[in-house]
């Protein structure tokens, strides 16, 4: 069959004309036709369109709507589907019928219940799932689960394994996060302090309150500028990055030379260390993907600096110091 006449199963729609006939199946985009507008339609049949339909697998039941519409009848269900009459010169008609029972095996196959179509987007549909509960998906996605390519991971299910992990640890999980990163979710300490966490370190219980806890992201913290020189190398760059204590980083843990010349440009005293890493992390990856110039390769510095990013040229100095600017302004409003 000419690629041009495929189509999914999911474009035909179910119509009742009249209770006392059998459903008809009409194509999606004639949906909005009202069904009583899909009557019979007084007309001639062409022989040659009987043979044409024959050929097809189906049979002319009789003319409806209007004179380019015909009632097909399905030989293999006996279903009843309405096709333009140019559909059925040039392409191999859908039987709606057939359609559905694919549909409703391919979901047995995935080990799903077919429930009902979703008749807000026609491609979807609502399925009853082993957990108990009820998805939504597309009809191609349920063959991929079919064929074994993919599975289906019911929402509700994962919420439910969410909000348990969290009382695990003494949280409450109150939704998404807020910022749309697939990771993250917001959660509300048993204090009453929210925070943004990601989910793994939920589960693994690393999960302390930047408000009431005793680890590093409930203490204060430091936003550093510095400047690093090592004239013997040639190397002139700036570090941007947090620390509890910026001095003692830079003395006992980036395996700097006693040659080197450090001065810091600025600290910016943060809250919390949770709100100084968030803030952080925001900044450098605004930094990177806006100035990927400034970006210094890890091969010039990695001899010399024990770290393998947030270094950068000094030209970039004035856009650090204006990101720097805009955390100083939000911390104060947050406090």
């Amino acid at each position: 069959m000419p690629d041009r006449f495929k189509s999914s199963d999911s474009l035909l729609h179910p119509i009742t004309v009249n209770p006392q006939q059998k459903r008809l199946w009409v194509p999606h985009r004639s949906r909005h036709v009202p069904a009583c507008a899909w009557s019979h339609f007084d007309g001639p049949t062409v022989p040659e369109w009987h043979g044409m339909a024959h050929q097809k697998g189906f049979r002319i039941v009789s003319r409806i709507r209007d004179r380019f519409h015909l009632k097909l009848e399905c030989k293999a269900c006996g279903a009843h589907t309405a096709v333009k009459l140019s559909a059925l010169r040039g392409a191999q008609p859908r039987c709606g019928g057939c359609a559905t029972t694919r549909q409703r095996h391919s979901a047995d196959g995935a080990k799903l219940t077919f429930l009902r179509r979703d008749h807000s987007y026609h491609k979807y549909a609502f399925f009853h799932a082993p957990c108990g509960h009820e998805v939504r998906r597309q009809f191609g996605f349920i063959k991929r689960v079919e064929k074994g390519e993919v599975n289906v991971k019911c929402r509700m299910c994962l919420i439910e394994r969410e909000q348990a992990e969290a009382r695990a640890h003494g949280w409450e999980r109150v939704g998404p996060d807020p910022e749309a990163k697939a990771n993250y979710r917001m959660y509300r300490h048993r204090c009453g302090h929210f925070q943004r966490i990601a989910r793994v370190n939920m589960r693994n219980g690393q999960c302390d309150c930047a408000n009431c806890g005793e680890s590093w992201s409930s203490k204060p913290s430091v936003i550093y500028l510095a400047r690093i020189r090592l004239a013997s190398e040639g190397l002139d760059v700036v570090k941007f990055g947090y620390s509890a204590n910026p001095k003692r980083r830079f003395r006992h843990q980036l395996g700097l030379s006693k040659a080197a010349k450090v001065t810091f440009l600025r600290l910016l005293q943060m809250p919390t260390g949770h709100a100084a890493c968030a803030a952080e992390k925001r900044a450098n990856a605004d930094l990177v993907r806006r100035f990927p110039g400034h970006v210094v390769p890890v091969d010039i510095y990695g001899n010399h600096i024990n770290v393998v990013s947030e270094i950068y040229a000094p030209a970039l100095l004035p856009e650090i110091n204006k990101l720097m600017d805009q955390i100083e302004a939000q911390a104060r409003i947050s406090s």
